[in-house]
């Protein structure tokens, strides 16, 4: 996912120093704070940039915030076009070396969330070229939480956007990019003649990152971008429309929220479906753990199927529903067992992303915590008719379900009565 890093300003302070969770330090204090480690290995000139990455985004927070209007949003992928119900249901089939943390029981079954997004962290119509989001929430899972820092229900995140790579290589990259975007100077840090510089791959990543138009989120492909552990493998993972999948080629994308509509056209009397994949690290091949800008080869290493997900007819447009997606918190340190988010980006994460939320969810009034069921008020209370469209077949069921088929004579009684004259 996109790492913006705006809205920090007062944020990371909930993490830093929780007696100053409401005044942000100046730089001179915050280069003095420690950071909180929670255990992570993360050297001295890491902190630095950790560090750094806040005193720039505090120029930019209140712009991004000023823009969108209450309620308080995230500082990346900032509008849902939909949060949605889904299973998601490991196969039963997987490879061995991929049976950990939430894949360690072929054939089990999640209840799921999937939240939708746009990239931007201002809030604009779906015409606008931008990065797309697909954020999973697997809930009821086992086994003990990789964050323990992260409260409430245990959860598994998959967090993807629909490009493949980022445009910077890790934390050192970004730091130095985020010093020229907190002066709005979105692409210097790219190309300058003066002083002369140029990252032609890393701005040819960045342009693919926010040119794309889709049609509904439910046709795209979705990218981790980044690595992660799984057992005793390095791993990206991706998710991609089954086969056979088919949607509305007419779709008004003039329309402020056409991705919202589109998807809630297609999920009113039709469900849709996903194939979750893993893509394993090969050694020898240029597939880098702390360099987002590569796209590992998928002719060296295919994605594997290992999971599908499943999406049924539903309503998700409710006003109350809309309140508990902006209320819910994707985080790619939600995770259990043998799964370990990989490289200095995924670390900046940890660091920040839990104190975004805090932050968020305090200056919204709103309760932070993770959901266990598909009831909007985390009980098994609620009607599920409520909200999943169920299709009745119509009575009776039509005999012939080939049309080629023709009803053969009955051998039996022809010859009865080939016998009886």
């Amino acid at each position: 996912m996109k790492i913006h890093w705006s809205t920090i300003s007062l944020i990371l302070t909930l993490s830093l120093a929780p007696q100053m969770v409401y005044s942000a330090p100046d730089s001179s204090q915050l280069a003095s704070l420690p950071l909180p480690l929670l255990g992570m290995q993360i050297s001295e000139e890491e902190q630095q940039a950790i560090k750094q990455s806040i005193m720039y985004a505090r120029q930019i927070s209140e712009k991004a915030e000023g823009k969108n209007g209450l309620p308080y949003r995230r500082d990346a992928h900032a509008k849902a076009t939909g949060c949605l119900r889904a299973t998601f249901s490991v196969n039963g089939d997987i490879p061995e070396h991929f049976q950990h943390s939430v894949f360690a029981q072929p054939s089990r079954e999640y209840q799921t969330w999937i939240r939708f997004s746009n990239g931007d962290m201002l809030v604009q119509p779906d015409g606008k070229p931008d990065a797309r989001g697909m954020a999973i929430k697997l809930m009821g899972v086992s086994g003990e939480k990789i964050a323990p820092e992260l409260l409430g229900a245990a959860t598994q995140d998959f967090v993807m956007t629909n490009t493949p790579a980022f445009f910077n290589r890790n934390i050192y990259d970004y730091v130095d990019d985020l010093s020229y975007l907190a002066k709005l100077e979105r692409t210097r840090w790219f190309i300058s003649f003066f002083p002369p510089r140029l990252h032609p791959r890393r701005f040819y990543r960045a342009i693919q990152t926010v040119s794309g138009k889709i049609r509904t989120p439910l046709q795209a492909q979705y990218y981790s971008m980044l690595p992660y552990q799984l057992g005793g493998t390095a791993v990206k993972f991706s998710t991609k429309a089954c086969a056979g999948m088919r949607f509305d080629e007419q779709v008004d994308t003039s329309r402020v929220d056409y991705l919202t509509e589109a998807m809630q056209s297609k999920l009113q009397h039709q469900g849709a479906c996903f194939d979750f994949m893993l893509q394993t690290q090969v050694p020898g091949s240029n597939m880098p753990l702390d360099d987002a800008t590569v796209v590992w080869s998928e002719a060296a290493s295919p994605f594997v199927p290992v999971a599908r997900i499943n999406i049924p007819p539903q309503s998700f447009t409710s006003e109350e529903q809309s309140q508990f997606c902006e209320n819910l918190s994707m985080n790619p340190w939600h995770g259990v067992g043998e799964w370990q988010p990989l490289g200095s980006l995924n670390r900046a994460r940890r660091l920040v992303y839990n104190a975004v939320s805090v932050y968020r969810h305090q200056q919204n009034a709103a309760l932070q915590q993770e959901p266990s069921t598909w009831c909007l008020d985390d009980t098994n209370n609620c009607v599920l008719s409520d909200f999943l469209h169920v299709s009745k077949a119509k009575w009776p069921l039509p005999i012939k379900f080939d049309p080629l088929y023709q009803v053969q004579p009955d051998i039996n009684a022809t010859l009865s009565h080939d016998l009886a004259q």
